[in-house]
């Protein structure tokens, strides 16, 4: 019966130009609205980069380091062309972008990665070049939400 059905409504008239149109609109206009809906984001929990951990992943070199909180572990290294954030105790590498501004030692304040960005700011007005200065860290997901976020310390040196 639900055969004859499905036959019989494919007899019905044509569909006109415009109502080929309008359902087309409708469809194109629900794919789009499914492409556009952001997942929820996904905190990340970084944890601090230590010393083993720098020699077991020979992260050395000339940079800075962000250190949330009042905290002394810095849980992010930024150098002239990368950074790094430890997650689930491994290293997550970020490429820098060149035309974010300048933070010393060559380092830059927003670097990218595969599945996260990142953004390091000067929470102090001051323009002086120093080797420590309170600062803010903002992660973004893919979606530009945002996945983590701390005020600290920024540490720069060799």
């Amino acid at each position: 019966m639900l055969a004859v059905t499905a036959l019989l409504a494919a007899c019905g008239p044509d569909k006109t130009a415009a109502q080929k149109r309008a359902e087309d609109d409708r469809a194109i206009a629900q794919v789009k609205a499914a492409q556009e809906i952001k997942p929820p984001p996904k905190p990340i929990d970084p944890q601090p980069i230590l010393f083993g951990d720098i020699q077991k992943f020979d992260l050395f070199g000339a940079g800075c380091a962000f250190a949330p909180g009042s905290s002394m572990g810095a849980v992010l290294l930024t150098r002239e062309k990368v950074a790094y954030l430890l997650l689930d105790g491994h290293p997550v590498r970020f490429a820098s972008d060149p035309g974010s501004a300048k933070l010393p030692l060559g380092t830059f304040s927003r670097y990218v990665g595969k599945e996260m960005a990142l953004s390091l700011t000067r929470t102090d007005n001051v323009a002086d070049e120093v080797t420590r200065w309170p600062g803010h860290l903002l992660v973004t997901d893919p979606y530009d939400q945002v996945v983590y976020q701390a005020d600290g310390q920024v540490q720069c040196g060799a």
